[in-house]
């Protein structure tokens, strides 16, 4: 949707929680093409179980309830006239227990998937891709390639998993008491110095490393 200067930071994602049971987002994506206007990312959470209520109770009723959890957020829903122009985005927790086969190796959310809280999704695919490329140019052996792929990428992946189902209920659950802790605990606590160090290394993907094992010798046909 259109982008509204000065209403929202041009440079973060913004998002307003009722508990943890509702929550909206404004995200800047920057422009389609050079001369374009700026556009943003809107997002509205929603239980899967939510949706034909949702649909049922029409625009209008949704609309309200945008505007009385983030007022500022109602003039970007004037051109949304219609329920398709919204995509209903699925998500869980699941993993591979072996991602690859003998013809099919999978990476990113095909291979581990997560809540988008930590933002780590596109992350996680690069580094994949980065890791199984490495692990191909290692060894003329193929099983073992894709053996040190996921030897590679295990570590990370699963503190990432791990942080993503550990941190998701206190931002989008039923419960009244996580969101309690998340405001008035674990916000304050993030702005203590260590702590925000910390925080800031786990959502840009670097509290441990991404690429374990990952000094190799390139092997090249004698």
């Amino acid at each position: 949707m259109p982008w509204l200067d000065g209403a929202f930071l041009p440079n973060a994602l913004e998002q307003r929680y009722r508990r943890a049971s509702r929550m909206t987002g404004i995200l800047p994506i920057g422009r389609l093409a050079l001369g374009k206007p700026p556009l943003a990312a809107f997002f509205w959470s929603l239980k899967r179980d939510g949706l034909a209520p949702w649909q049922s109770a029409g625009l209008s009723a949704w609309k309200n309830d945008v505007a009385a959890l983030w007022p500022e957020v109602a003039p970007l829903l004037t051109d949304i006239t219609d329920a398709d122009q919204l995509t209903f985005a699925r998500y869980d927790h699941f993993t591979l227990r072996n991602p690859y086969s003998e013809r099919l190796v999978h990476i990113g959310d095909a291979a581990r998937a997560t809540s988008p809280q930590l933002g780590q999704g596109a992350n996680m695919a690069l580094l994949d891709a980065l890791a199984l490329a490495r692990a191909l140019c290692s060894t003329p052996d193929l099983p073992k390639a894709l053996q040190t792929f996921v030897a590679m990428r295990s570590l990370h992946t699963r503190l990432f998993q791990w942080a993503s189902a550990t941190f998701t209920p206190f931002y989008q659950s039923d419960s009244r008491v996580l969101p309690l802790i998340r405001d008035w605990l674990a916000a304050p606590l993030s702005h203590l110095p260590v702590a925000d160090t910390l925080l800031a290394r786990l959502v840009s993907g670097t509290l441990t490393t991404p690429l374990a094992h990952g000094d190799f010798k390139p092997w090249r046909p004698a």
